[in-house]
């Protein structure tokens, strides 16, 4: 392939490889080393065929010696020998059912054997015709359950998380730019908007030769089929389902197309009714005065001809932006340099993948003056969760570590929010605690009273100092529970708790709209990457990105606080 795929292409490939083992039965540690392999890849901030050019492959975290060698083989040719064997041993559309929520790769396998079941379509009709309940483990309820998954699958249909987005804009852009003739290119749209998830990618570039940028675009080896194609403009639909646009603008009119396919629509249609009130033109070619263009060098000089401030990409969406910097009033947005500590975090002694040590020393690299330490407690038993004579002792271990730490360490825990709203400890225990996060992850279809109900008990648990992802939603996975939100925050404006942004690109819950909800109505948020390795450090840009969003400046977020000043809260009187 000339220019290669990008991080997401040889992540599908890995990803398939690891569900068909799956499917097969094969070792374990080996479907675990490819699927993280995918996880890796679907955050590394550089393109994989260039590190792979730069002979830089062994630098990638848990990259071993045979996913190097078959990097290197999908970089080279599209696919890999191991690939090759396996893609047609089980169809696709078993491994698609995977995918599905409740079912295992033993019960997939069986569907597949005993009833010939190759494809989630196939999977609903049996379903629907009462076929699947002859099958070991699958009662009334998880035919429920399968259905309402299938929905939502369809539902989330060719859409990707905002993590996966970027890198595979990433490699549009760079496969494009390698070629020589487009002297500029660039990244609009929704990922550039940071939306939560996309189903769209725009592109915006200046080419000497548009008809040839065009030519290329669609012939990309992403590329499944064409939509539409003109002289400066293409859409093409990708072999994942995602589409792509790109446009090719002239030099004078590039900062137009670029504000023009960044912003949302409403917040296209403000800036020309901007435009419009000051006699002034706007459209994607340019802002015309008189007939004539003005010259636009950058965003900012476009806003300002508008007679606005420039508005940051992640607040184009059309809610308010507008008036707000008209009047003065938009919000000093937090940055990443804004955030000094992290207290959401896990260990081996659950479900992470390193020691409390090897994690303060990875807070302390990422300049952070605390951190905490929060591992599950004991009713998630499928994440390893700590019994209460366990957290005694990781408790003590926590101590002693912050001797040689180099940063504050918190000791504390994600503790389960029970069915009733009591919490997995006795407060004897959570006393014990510095810092007492309380989740959702179980009972998570009771009716909205009861939900309520619950998760404001917890809240009420004076020991109780975070929420963690407020609404357990999965993106493109799991909707939120149903909640009532607003009373969830008045109850967190009126004990003093914290509700969180959970950074990781999965969640990214506290979703932006609820989080400025949050921040309207006076409650405390915090923003934390849930980290179960030390690379999951890194996704907190992600949970910064919902932040900006939501309007929330850094005086909105406890974690910018400086270390006295975050335990002034932390240890603050609890009755």
């Amino acid at each position: 392939m000339e220019n290669g795929p990008d991080n997401g292409e040889v992540a599908r490939i890995f990803a398939r490889i690891a569900a068909v083992m799956e499917i097969q039965g094969e070792n374990a540690f080996k479907i675990r080393a490819y699927r993280n392999a995918v996880d890796t890849l679907n955050h590394l901030d550089e393109p994989v065929t260039l590190m792979a050019r730069e002979n830089r492959l062994d630098t990638i975290p848990g990259f071993g010696d045979a996913i190097q060698a078959k990097t290197r083989d999908i970089i080279a040719t599209g696919t890999t020998a191991l690939y090759e064997r396996l893609r047609d041993k089980v169809p696709a559309g078993v491994v698609d059912m995977l995918e599905l929520p409740g079912l295992g790769a033993k019960t997939v396998k069986q569907l597949w054997e005993t009833l010939q079941i190759d494809s989630v379509d196939a999977l609903e009709t049996a379903a629907r015709a009462g076929r699947l309940t002859g099958i070991p483990g699958i009662g009334e309820k998880t035919v429920v359950k399968i259905l309402e998954a299938i929905e939502r699958g369809r539902r989330f249909a060719n859409r990707v998380r905002i993590d996966e987005a970027i890198g595979i804009a990433a490699g549009l852009a760079g496969n494009l730019a390698n070629d020589g003739g487009i002297s500029v290119i660039e990244i609009a749209g929704a990922v550039r908007r940071r939306e939560d998830s996309v189903n769209e990618l725009d592109i915006v570039a200046v080419s000497e030769s548009p008809e040839e940028a065009i030519s290329r675009f669609a012939a990309l080896p992403q590329a499944a089929s064409v939509l539409s194609q003109s002289a400066t403009e293409s859409s093409i639909t990708l072999h994942s389902g995602l589409k792509a646009h790109l446009t090719v603008a002239e030099p004078a009119s590039f900062i137009s197309a670029f504000a023009w396919k960044t912003g949302s629509a409403s917040h296209w249609t403000e800036l020309q009714n901007q435009a419009a009130k000051l006699g002034l033109d706007l459209t994607g070619k340019g802002l015309v005065r008189g007939g004539s263009l003005i010259p636009l060098e950058t965003e900012e000089q476009l806003y300002s001809e508008l007679g606005l401030p420039w508005i940051t990409p992640e607040l184009r969406q059309g809610n308010g932006e507008i008036a707000a910097a008209l009047a003065g009033k938009l919000p000093n947005l937090i940055t990443l340099s804004d955030i000094r500590g992290d207290v959401h975090a896990h260990t081996t002694a659950s479900d992470g993948t390193a020691s409390i040590a090897e994690m303060a020393k990875a807070a302390r690299a990422f300049g952070y003056e605390y951190m905490a330490i929060t591992d599950h407690s004991q009713s998630l038993a499928i994440a390893g969760g700590l019994s209460p004579d366990r957290l005694r002792e990781h408790i003590r271990a926590i101590r002693d570590a912050q001797e040689s730490a180099g940063i504050r360490i918190y000791a504390g825990s994600e503790v389960d929010i029970r069915a009733d709203g009591s919490l997995d400890y006795d407060d004897e225990l959570l006393k014990q605690l510095d810092i007492v996060i309380a989740s959702a992850h179980m009972h998570n279809k009771q009716d909205r009273d009861t939900q309520t109900k619950r998760v404001i008990r917890a809240i009420e648990n004076p020991y109780v100092d975070l929420v963690a992802h407020p609404t357990a939603r999965l993106i493109n996975r799991r909707d939120p529970f149903d909640i009532d939100i607003e009373a969830m925050i008045s109850a967190a404006v009126r004990t003093g708790t914290a509700l969180e942004i959970n950074a990781a690109p999965e969640r990214l819950d506290l979703s932006a709209e609820h989080a400025r909800l949050a921040k309207d109505m006076g409650a405390r948020i915090m923003i934390d990457t849930d980290a179960h390795s030390i690379a999951n450090y890194q996704l907190m840009p992600y949970g910064i990105n919902v932040a900006r969003r939501a309007w929330l400046s850094a005086s909105d977020v406890l974690n910018t606080l400086p270390v006295a000043e975050f335990e002034a809260w932390l240890f603050r009187e609890k009755s």
